[in-house]
């Protein structure tokens, strides 16, 4: 009860002091819609208004306004300006706002002057988004509009009497105001995309592209933008700006994923921040390496495969991006390439996983021993290629020298680069490391499993192709006698699978077949039908009735025209017995292993089906008239 009545006051109290707090009137439509047009005459006539009424009229439709008799007779001037003026819009901008984002008409420069001289506090006024009116003159690209605000800061320093000093030190913070999002007006400016703009802001305070200094600075946002010109304005107008950006990053680190020729200037004017680290570890090379390899090409793609969080591309041919980047932030910073992240990996790691070979090259160049440095797995850069299944890589590490220390490097897990290429299930790699004569297919790793033990225990249980990647990973192991775990070969078959686990595994392969056999016996039938057909359209025709042996075939002697009729015949029958077992492979109610079997009996027969249908095919022979095998 004590805590019940206590809750019931403190509500109270904060019920009072809200009471207390007078609403923010919302502004008026005479109001807003004036301001919106430019249009100071009606302005005018709203800021004139004595009637108290009148001044009710213009306050929100939401708020009620007590006024008192003596206060009104006294003061219902001031009191209608004051509820014209500071009222807002519902996103918290004054009417000053409103008429900066609206234009740079003269109409409109006119009511900016008219709303100033009535209440020059609004120009330092901010909207729920903490914008100021030069902000929305910024955004808006008024640049009329925005010189004109700046000009009132400076009348009105010098109307007050400050010196030179004081009146450009209240520019200055008028201008570096930042909004909820720390940008200041010359953000606004950057973004819209108004050099003039930007060349008032500049003209106004020199200074103002050093700020902030350890957030998303102007230069920053102009090179993440591709605003060259602008970036280039700003340097010219202030050397001291800031570099800084989100993150912990700098301008460089945003330039080597827009421009080379902003890299370029950037390494010119500030020679350090190739050196500089993120919040993550990253400098602008690990930025620069990190870009996968773009695709592009002229033949089309209608089937475009998507993994979520990478580029897409409907075309086929694949090329690198430029070299240049890499080489000039190399050749600022040689030590760059053995600056690890805060993950460990060093830039020829990030390379790898990005498959930038060209990349991979220069460094292993240039610094060979890149190829032994490991990050905090203890993996190397082949370690990283065969985990992203980046072939070309692995190819090159196989071929080169440098890389003959660390074909068989473990990782922390005592993986060596083919355990992780039977991991993985790539073919192709596993087979470019399984043909170096350097690498040792029985090395265990720190579970004691080789890398033909774990070619077994990697595949789940299911229906495979006898082309599938871990299928021949294994039966390449298999053939080069290649070891397994010391351990007892039954323990794996004394453990059963659980009743639930192993029902879910029949149910899956038995949806395999299902599906696989509807798609198989398509193409079954319509072999059937070919071979069926051919026998009564057959090559050269029949003899004519009144010949000896009319009726019969022309070529009936020939052999072959027998070679083709027994193909032909040895086609139908085989595709004719593997629809059939097709049938009794797809049927739900025969068990999965007898399934599997006829699965199995009907592929053999499909491909001698086909081989017949082939052999007796037409072709070219040398008897005039004679299509035949």
């Amino acid at each position: 009860m004590a805590s019940s009545s206590t809750t019931e006051q403190s509500d109270s109290l904060v019920a009072m002091e809200n009471a207390a707090t007078p609403p923010t009137p919302l502004m008026h439509p005479d109001l807003l819609m004036a301001a919106s047009d430019g249009n100071h005459e009606q302005l005018m006539i709203l800021l004139n208004r004595e009637d108290p009424d009148a001044a009710t009229d213009v306050a929100s439709p939401d708020t009620v306004v007590e006024i008192d008799d003596d206060v009104a007779s006294a003061s219902s001037s001031e009191r209608a300006l004051s509820l014209l003026l500071d009222s807002v819009t519902p996103d918290g901008g004054s009417a000053l706002h409103v008429v900066a984002a609206a234009g740079s008409s003269e109409r409109h420069l006119r009511t900016a002057r008219v709303i100033y001289d009535n209440a020059r506090h609004l120009l330092g006024a901010a909207d729920r988004r903490g914008s100021t009116p030069l902000h929305r003159a910024a955004r808006a690209g008024n640049t009329a509009m925005l010189s004109l605000l700046i000009d009132l800061v400076t009348a009105g320093a010098e109307e007050g009497g400050d010196g030179g000093g004081d009146n450009r030190e209240r520019v200055e913070a008028l201008l570096r105001v930042r909004n909820g999002i720390g940008e200041t007006v010359l953000h606004e400016a950057i973004r819209a995309a108004d050099k003039r703009a930007v060349e008032v802001l500049m003209t106004a305070d020199p200074g103002l592209a050093g700020v902030p200094d350890n957030g998303t600075s102007p230069l920053y946002l102009a090179i993440s933008l591709c605003r060259h010109d602008i970036a280039r304005e700003l340097h010219q107008r202030n050397h001291q700006l800031s570099y800084s950006g989100p993150e912990g990053q700098n301008a460089l680190h945003a330039a080597v994923l827009r421009s080379t020729e902003m890299t370029e200037l950037l390494l010119r004017w500030n020679r350090q921040l190739v050196k500089q680290q993120d919040e993550h570890g990253n400098t602008p090379l690990h930025f620069a390496l990190a870009v996968e390899s773009e695709k592009h090409g002229t033949l089309p793609r209608f089937a475009v495969p998507v993994t979520q969080g990478k580029n897409i591309t409907t075309l086929l041919n694949v090329t690198e991006p430029p070299l240049e980047l890499t080489k000039q932030l190399l050749e600022a910073d040689a030590y760059s390439a053995y600056q690890p992240d805060k993950n460990g990996s060093f830039p020829i790691h990030i390379a790898a996983a990005a498959g930038r070979l060209s990349a991979v090259m220069i460094l292993l160049t240039r610094y060979s021993g890149c190829a032994g440095l490991c990050d905090s797995h203890g993996r190397t850069f082949l370690h990283v290629a065969v985990k992203n299944k980046r072939y070309d890589i692995v190819a090159y590490a196989c071929k080169i020298p440098a890389s003959l220390s660390i074909l068989n490097k473990q990782d922390n897990d005592g993986n060596t680069p083919l355990h992780l290429a039977v991991e993985v299930g790539n073919w192709w790699i596993f087979y470019r490391l399984f043909m170096n004569k350097q690498v040792e297919l029985n090395l265990p790793n720190n579970n004691q499993h080789t890398p033909r033990e774990l070619s077994i225990s990697s595949i789940p249980t299911g229906l495979y192709s006898l082309l599938n990647s871990r299928i021949l990973i294994q039966d390449a192991l298999t053939s080069v006698n290649a070891t397994c775990d010391i351990r007892r070969r039954d323990d794996a078959m004394e453990k059963e699978q659980s009743p639930q686990s192993k029902a879910k595994s029949e149910e899956k392969g038995s949806k395999i077949v299902s599906d696989s056999t509807q798609f198989l016996s398509v193409g079954l039938v319509l072999i059937t039908t070919m071979a069926f057909g051919a026998t009564f359209a057959l090559p050269g025709g029949y003899r004519a009735d009144d010949h000896p042996y009319g009726g019969t075939p022309t070529l009936a002697k020939s052999k072959q025209f027998q070679g083709f009729m027994m193909a032909n015949s040895l086609a139908f029958y085989c595709s004719s017995l593997a629809v059939l077992s097709l049938v009794y492979a797809g049927t739900p109610t025969v068990e999965l292993p007898m399934r599997y079997m006829h699965y199995n009996i009907a592929i053999w027969l499909s491909l001698n089906a086909v081989g017949s249908l082939a052999r007796g095919g037409p072709r070219n022979s040398t008897r005039p008239g004679l299509i035949l095998a």
